[in-house]
């Protein structure tokens, strides 16, 4: 297990978590997309980050030849931030279930920015959700542990 508790409570509670998911092509071309919330397996060394269904066909695009993401969660208050890398799983659709997700992480953006969320919905209609295996995670915060990669247990990186 690569996402020890400070992490995986990071992901599951911060409101607002704003999300950043980056593929590259065989070029190293990078494309970055938002997400729109995150899924932890029960395993906890699987994410599943929420996409619009528009930008679906160039992240698999993008993804053919180079099975590499990484991905940037950052809390809309206090800036914490980790970046969190893996291998490409799976692109599917949204399970009906999962639209409490989409429903959390709109209700957190609506915080920071209610005039921008609240005439942007968020379904199983309009976004997928990309799979991915955890291999490393990394403090993003600004201040001194920036670009570090993330100890266990380590869950309060002050600058």
């Amino acid at each position: 297990m690569i996402l020890d508790q400070a992490v995986l409570t990071f992901l599951t509670k911060t409101e607002p978590l704003y999300i950043h998911l980056a593929v590259a092509n065989s070029e190293v071309r990078p494309f970055s997309i938002r997400g729109f919330g995150v899924k932890v397996s029960e395993s906890k060394d699987r994410l599943s980050v929420f996409i619009l269904k528009a930008q679906a066909e160039k992240i698999l695009n993008y993804l053919s030849n180079n099975r590499s993401v990484a991905t940037l969660f950052t809390d809309g208050f206090s800036n914490e931030s980790y970046q969190i890398k893996g291998e490409f799983v799976e692109l599917k659709q949204i399970d009906e279930s999962e639209n409490e997700i989409l429903h959390l992480y709109r209700n957190g953006s609506l915080k920071l920015f209610p005039p921008m969320y609240s005439k942007f919905p968020l379904s199983s209609e309009i976004c997928e959700v990309v799979t991915f295996n955890v291999n490393e995670v990394f403090i993003q915060t600004p201040g001194p542990y920036a670009g570090k990669k993330y100890q266990k247990g380590g869950s309060d990186f002050d600058s």
